[in-house]
């Protein structure tokens, strides 16, 4: 949609949204959760989708799995249980459905099943490739949360594009990424569309596949480590940001805008970050200098919405802020622009927390900021909008889990 197609109403309703996501919200404790009972009729295992699909139906499992199966327990954690992208309370806002000759199939990743959705539902031979469908649920979450949830919903429906991206690079699927249309699904939406194979060449070693996420549990309150965080750690995050795997979402987020806020990081002077795309990320680059010296963390940690006992932004080396001028987006893309902006940054979001888990450092997407004092104090040109805020530094203490993935599927 152009700028000429799209109405002064448009506009207002989608801006409308776009703040209405702030924070302030009271959230209320979470209600005990409906019983959800799985659909009717004979579920086929993945084992069993393995076999229909053909040649490269081993690589599609696998790839399932590693991107959607638990990874992990923790038994100190109220919130469980923990896959390759993160969910707010772990509600699961996204569900994964398997499509074929118009057909949806539920991804149960947790029993490792296609889950009919109806009682004609069944699974045939597809043509070397399937198409996944990633529809959000953002009444999952506690009705405290408002019209949160549903940015929420879509961040985490771009963490797990991201996922499925990182494991088909790792597995040898080639991947692509699309918003599906109203034509396709009539409740909600846009959604995002996935197509996973045929088979190609792995881009992704396994190393980066097996990294563990660590949610960085600190004796009291959530805080980092206090030592100096490695510039090549934060060299690889930058990397990641602007080098993700083909085909995520995040390589059309080219809208984006990274802003890091740099605290506790040997050799870098300590104040906010502008990463340029033209340079950042690139072998041989001249490292990037401070936009804004000063106390960036500091500042980030005023525009918390939580106390510094609980957490404890100012003392971690890194606060990555995701911005992007909203306004200007939906005047050029229409009011879906919004949404795959969200998507994007959720991908992004999720490359980012990859690298850091790699390195043995936490990640941690939050939406608990004002965004206009965040904004002022990073320097945002005017009109960007805070999209997501990502908390990045190495745990106090190494936390304890017990392993859920299985050998069979996982890499």
């Amino acid at each position: 949609m152009s700028s000429s197609q799209l109405t002064a109403s448009q506009l207002t309703n989608t801006l409308a949204e776009v703040y209405a996501h702030g924070p302030g919200k009271d959230v209320r404790p979470a209600p005990a959760r409906p019983y959800r009972r799985r659909p009717a009729g004979p579920a086929v295992s993945f084992a069993e989708l393995a076999a229909v699909v053909g040649p490269a139906g081993a690589r599609l499992v696998r790839t399932l799995g590693t991107a959607l199966s638990p990874r992990r327990f923790e038994p100190w954690n109220g919130f469980n249980e923990h896959r390759a992208y993160p969910s707010p309370r772990a509600a699961h806002l996204v569900d994964v459905l398997l499509r074929h000759d118009g057909v949806d199939w539920l991804v149960d990743p947790v029993r490792e099943l296609l889950c009919p959705a109806s009682a004609e539902s069944s699974v045939g031979a597809p043509d070397g490739s399937v198409e996944l469908v990633l529809r959000e649920h953002p009444a999952r979450m506690p009705a405290g949360y408002g019209q949160l949830a549903g940015a929420l919903a879509a961040l985490e429906a771009g963490h797990v594009a991201g996922a499925l991206a990182e494991a088909a690079a790792g597995h040898g699927l080639r991947y692509a990424v699309t918003t599906a249309t109203a034509t396709i699904i009539t409740v909600g939406g846009p959604w995002l569309t996935v197509t996973l194979g045929p088979s190609t060449t792995p881009t992704w070693s396994r190393h980066r596949l097996r990294a563990v996420r660590s949610s960085g549990l600190s004796p009291r309150g959530f805080g980092a480590d206090p030592r100096p965080l490695p510039a090549e750690a934060f060299e690889r995050l930058v990397a990641a940001a602007y080098r993700p795997p083909a085909g995520s979402p995040a390589t059309a987020g080219t809208q984006l805008r990274h802003t890091v806020a740099v605290g506790n990081v040997a050799g870098r002077a300590a104040g906010w970050y502008h990463l340029d795309p033209a340079t950042a990320g690139r072998p041989g680059a001249v490292p990037p200098q401070p936009t804004r010296p000063g106390d960036a963390t500091g500042q980030v940690q005023r525009a918390y919405s939580y106390p510094r006992t609980e957490v404890d932004v100012a003392g971690m080396p890194l606060a990555w802020l995701v911005s992007a001028d909203l306004p200007a987006a939906v005047r050029v893309g229409g009011p879906a622009a919004y949404r795959r902006l969200l998507h994007a940054a959720g991908a992004a979001a999720q490359h980012v927390g990859t690298a850091a888990a790699e390195v043995g450092l936490f990640c941690r997407p939050v939406r608990a900021v004002r965004e206009a004092a965040a904004e002022a104090a990073a320097g945002l040109p005017a009109g960007h909008d805070l999209i997501y805020l990502l908390l990045i530094g190495r745990s106090r203490v190494r936390d304890f889990a017990y392993d859920l993935s299985n050998p069979e599927v996982s890499p």
